[in-house]
């Protein structure tokens, strides 16, 4: 949490029970309230269910425990030293008062659908409740296998075995934000939803999810197309796989409940889910043809199913993220040789014919340097490409960003470097980004994205297919125009890359 002088003061009535917060110069955070019951033993694999009422006043003063997943060195610090364990469904909520109809802002954090919580020094909440009085949630749910794992049709259905356990789970606290956020100061009739990376990729599953709808009246998708998403036969493969590797005939919630949690998370990193995205970092993923996610999201938002006012962007280099990680093809000296650059962005398009194709238009647009850098830029126009043709889908207002910051930086402005301004957290965490240039771009984003929360709009026009707008913001300025480098996305005219690729995982799995 934010450094400063706290003191246990004020108390909220939930509807499961009485929870006392922190005050953090000013700043009410109550910590690991849970939204639903423990998910595990015969549990796992189930929708969640509500949380257990609990009696007297309940202290909310630390954060709760986040889900299981594979944690890099280091990663315990990144969520703010919480446990990990099965029992997972807790939110974190920050407020300046208990009274008052504020703007309620539900944070999905990232990490793909396998790794990540609900608290970071980049997304603390603390400072855009201070600063721009609004209530801020933020969620932890299942992640992967447990949040993911298809069983419905390998007899799972017949004991209540639920298909997208954690997207449920992300509905689940949405109803709790609707009936409990007034008792913190928030407004559940000005309810704004948004994520980064996998975050966003939540957040657009779940305008497609019938499960969701009136949940929210605005959604923020950023640096987060989704990737990975499954159908339901690839996704019952992927079970068998589970049920293979764990010795188990089929589908039975006592022997699936009675598998020690470190045996199913061996069996995970078995079939490829890192502690970094990999090849198969996604195999366990939100599955579409499913009660809960009928159709793809662009599918979803092509038949009109989203209507709220849309906040949408990316980092201009948002790849670059990789070279944090030192693969040995980004070193000076070193590339990608031809094949296994075509390899790599055949992985990330729908038809892998297209590759070599869409490699020879960037190439006509002037020297593109390494084969290692035109990698770099290919799959970071992906995200951009991606997030433009799904917002376009949508039938309500789409509002578009461009973060172009840390440009003196091999690094750009990678993947995420936007997110500690949209909460006020410049200069925290190791994060790039001080001094004050990035004070006034801190200033700016906050007030952009409230400004959404409270209007449904940031604060410049919205951008339609026929005339495209785009906010840029970073190093150099900030004003609304015409796309950045429009003749990047061009190329991919004619190009699907849909919800059913990962070409993340693939670069990332590529660093021997």
């Amino acid at each position: 949490m934010a450094a400063g002088v706290m003191t246990a003061r004020g108390v909220a009535a939930t509807t499961a029970g009485t929870v006392e917060g922190l005050d953090v110069d000013g700043v009410l955070s109550f910590l690991g309230i849970p939204y639903g019951d423990d998910v595990s033993g015969t549990h796992r694999f189930r929708a969640p269910r509500p949380p257990r009422p609990w009696t007297g006043v309940r202290p909310a003063f630390d954060l709760g425990p986040i889900a299981p997943q594979p944690v890099r060195p280091g990663g315990a610090a990144r969520h703010g030293g919480a446990p990990m364990r099965e029992d997972c469904l807790v939110l974190n909520v920050w407020t300046r008062s208990r009274q008052g109809k504020r703007p309620v802002l539900v944070w999905l954090h990232g990490g793909g659908f396998f790794q990540g919580s609900g608290f970071s020094p980049w997304t603390d909440g603390t400072a855009l409740a201070a600063g721009r009085d609004v209530v801020v949630v933020s969620v932890n749910h299942r992640l992967s296998m447990l949040g993911f794992l298809h069983l419905d049709e390998l007899g799972g259905a017949e004991w209540g075995a639920a298909p997208n356990p954690g997207l449920l789970d992300l509905v689940a606290a949405l109803e709790w934000v609707r009936d409990n956020a007034a008792a913190f100061g928030g407004d559940p009739g000005n309810v704004t939803v948004f994520g980064h990376s996998g975050g966003g990729g939540k957040v657009s599953a779940l305008l497609a999810s019938p499960s969701a709808r009136g949940l929210f009246h605005r959604a923020g998708i950023h640096g987060g197309p989704p990737f990975g998403l499954k159908d339901s036969g690839r996704a019952t493969l992927i079970a068998q796989e589970v049920l293979h590797h764990l010795g188990v005939r089929k589908a039975d919630p006592d022997v699936l409940g009675s598998v020690p949690l470190e045996r199913l998370m061996e069996v995970q990193s078995l079939l490829g889910v890192g502690s970094v995205p990999t090849e198969h970092g996604m195999r366990f993923a939100p599955v579409a043809g499913t009660a809960s996610l009928p159709a793809f999201p662009e599918e979803a938002f092509a038949a009109g199913a989203v209507s709220v006012p849309l906040l949408t962007g990316t980092a201009l280099d948002e790849l670059r993220y990789i070279l944090l990680l030192d693969p040995p093809w980004a070193r000076p000296g070193h590339d990608l040789d031809e094949a296994t650059l075509t390899r790599l962005v055949a992985a990330g398009v729908d038809d892998p014919g297209d590759a070599p194709q869409l490699l020879e238009r960037y190439r006509a647009l002037g020297d593109p340097g390494r084969n290692a850098d035109l990698l770099l830029t290919v799959l970071s126009d992906q995200f951009r490409i991606r997030t433009k043709r799904l917002a376009h889908l949508a039938t309500g207002p789409v509002f578009s960003y461009l973060c172009d910051a840390n440009q003196d930086s091999p690094l750009g402005a990678f993947h995420g470097i936007e997110m500690p301004l949209f909460f006020g957290n410049v200069g925290r965490g190791a994060h790039p980004l001080t001094g004050e240039g990035y004070d006034r771009a801190a200033d700016v984003a906050t007030r952009a994205l409230v400004s959404f929360a409270r209007t449904g709009n940031p604060g410049w026009p919205a951008s339609t297919p026929e005339r495209p707008v785009q906010f840029r913001f970073g190093d150099t300025g900030f004003e609304a125009g015409p796309e950045t480098r429009p003749e990047r996305l061009a190329v991919w005219q004619g190009i699907t890359t849909s919800t059913r690729v990962d070409p993340w995982g693939r670069a990332f799995g590529s660093l021997a």
